[in-house]
């Protein structure tokens, strides 16, 4: 495994980053920067992607691309991407892009054009920009693919099993692509957060557990990067690691029976507010 900080750069000149806007990507992008890579910014919304550009190279002297698309529009965003790519030396792919429901939700509730979208954007992405970026790390002997997914694809979780199970198929997409560059100079890690304070865990407020178990995630984005080059598989995050430790103590049965009854406290408490309005 490699080394972090120096020899981060020392895999490549740049790095990419999905869904760099906001929250955990934006946090291994700007780590990432730290570290002395340029860093190639892919995400839906222009305007945010300025702005955590602007940050950046107000901070540290590294040039910063902007890739602004949308992956639920399809097959087509990603000649645009490979556009945008063509010729950079590419030393860290980060693959954090992903979508969630609102709030969780029994599956028949939810509308079918969002459980395709849901799958689409979480696993068509990832699986494409590693088969983009794989070639040229390969030639050369160098390079870090970072996937973060979820700690809902390590246990079932009733009510957001859609979410949960795209998180499944990348933990073993990533472990299998271990296996995969083994003599080959190229690393994947896999990263499965728990409780990140970012937009897409909002609702967990209400519970009142949020701000104990949630990470900020500025203290998450450096311990994560830290992580890179040290081990293949983490939580990024210390207490995480502790948290995922106390889960796997119950059997499995117990610890659905308890998730079921959190996610449907927030669906119905959501369903209420819903129709307050």
């Amino acid at each position: 495994m490699v080394e972090v900080g120096f020899v981060l750069a020392a895999v490549g000149v740049w790095a990419v980053v999905t869904g760099s806007s906001d929250g955990i990507g934006k946090e291994y992008a700007v780590n990432l920067a730290k570290y002395g890579l340029n860093v190639v910014l892919v995400s839906r919304t222009e305007s945010k992607l300025i702005n955590v550009k602007e940050e950046i190279t107000s901070q540290y002297p590294v040039e910063v691309r902007i890739v602004p698309i949308d992956f639920a529009q399809g097959p087509s965003v990603y000649k645009t991407i490979e556009n945008a790519l063509e010729g950079l030396d590419i030393g860290i792919l980060v693959n954090n892009v992903g979508i969630a429901h609102d709030h969780p939700r029994y599956l028949e509730e939810i509308p079918w054009y969002q459980i395709e979208q849901t799958v689409s954007v979480n696993l068509i992405p990832t699986v494409n920009l590693v088969h983009m970026v794989l070639p040229q790390m390969k030639t050369r002997r160098r390079g870090m693919i970072v996937n973060v997914t979820s700690t809902a694809g390590i246990f079932p979780v009733p009510l957001v099993s859609t979410y949960g199970a795209t998180k499944q198929f990348l933990n073993r997409f990533s472990q299998a692509l271990q296996a995969e560059l083994d003599g080959t100079g190229v690393e994947c890690q896999l990263v499965h957060p728990m409780f990140v304070a970012t937009s897409l865990i909002q609702q967990w407020e209400s519970l009142g557990i949020y701000g104990i178990l949630s990470a900020p995630v500025e203290r998450y984005g450096r311990m994560a990067v830290w992580t890179i080059g040290k081990v293949r598989e983490t939580t990024g995050y210390w207490a995480h690691g502790v948290q995922l430790v106390l889960l796997k103590v119950p059997p499995l049965v117990i610890l659905m029976a308890i998730t079921a009854y959190l996610f449907r406290y927030l669906r119905d408490m959501k369903i209420n507010e819903l129709g307050a309005k």
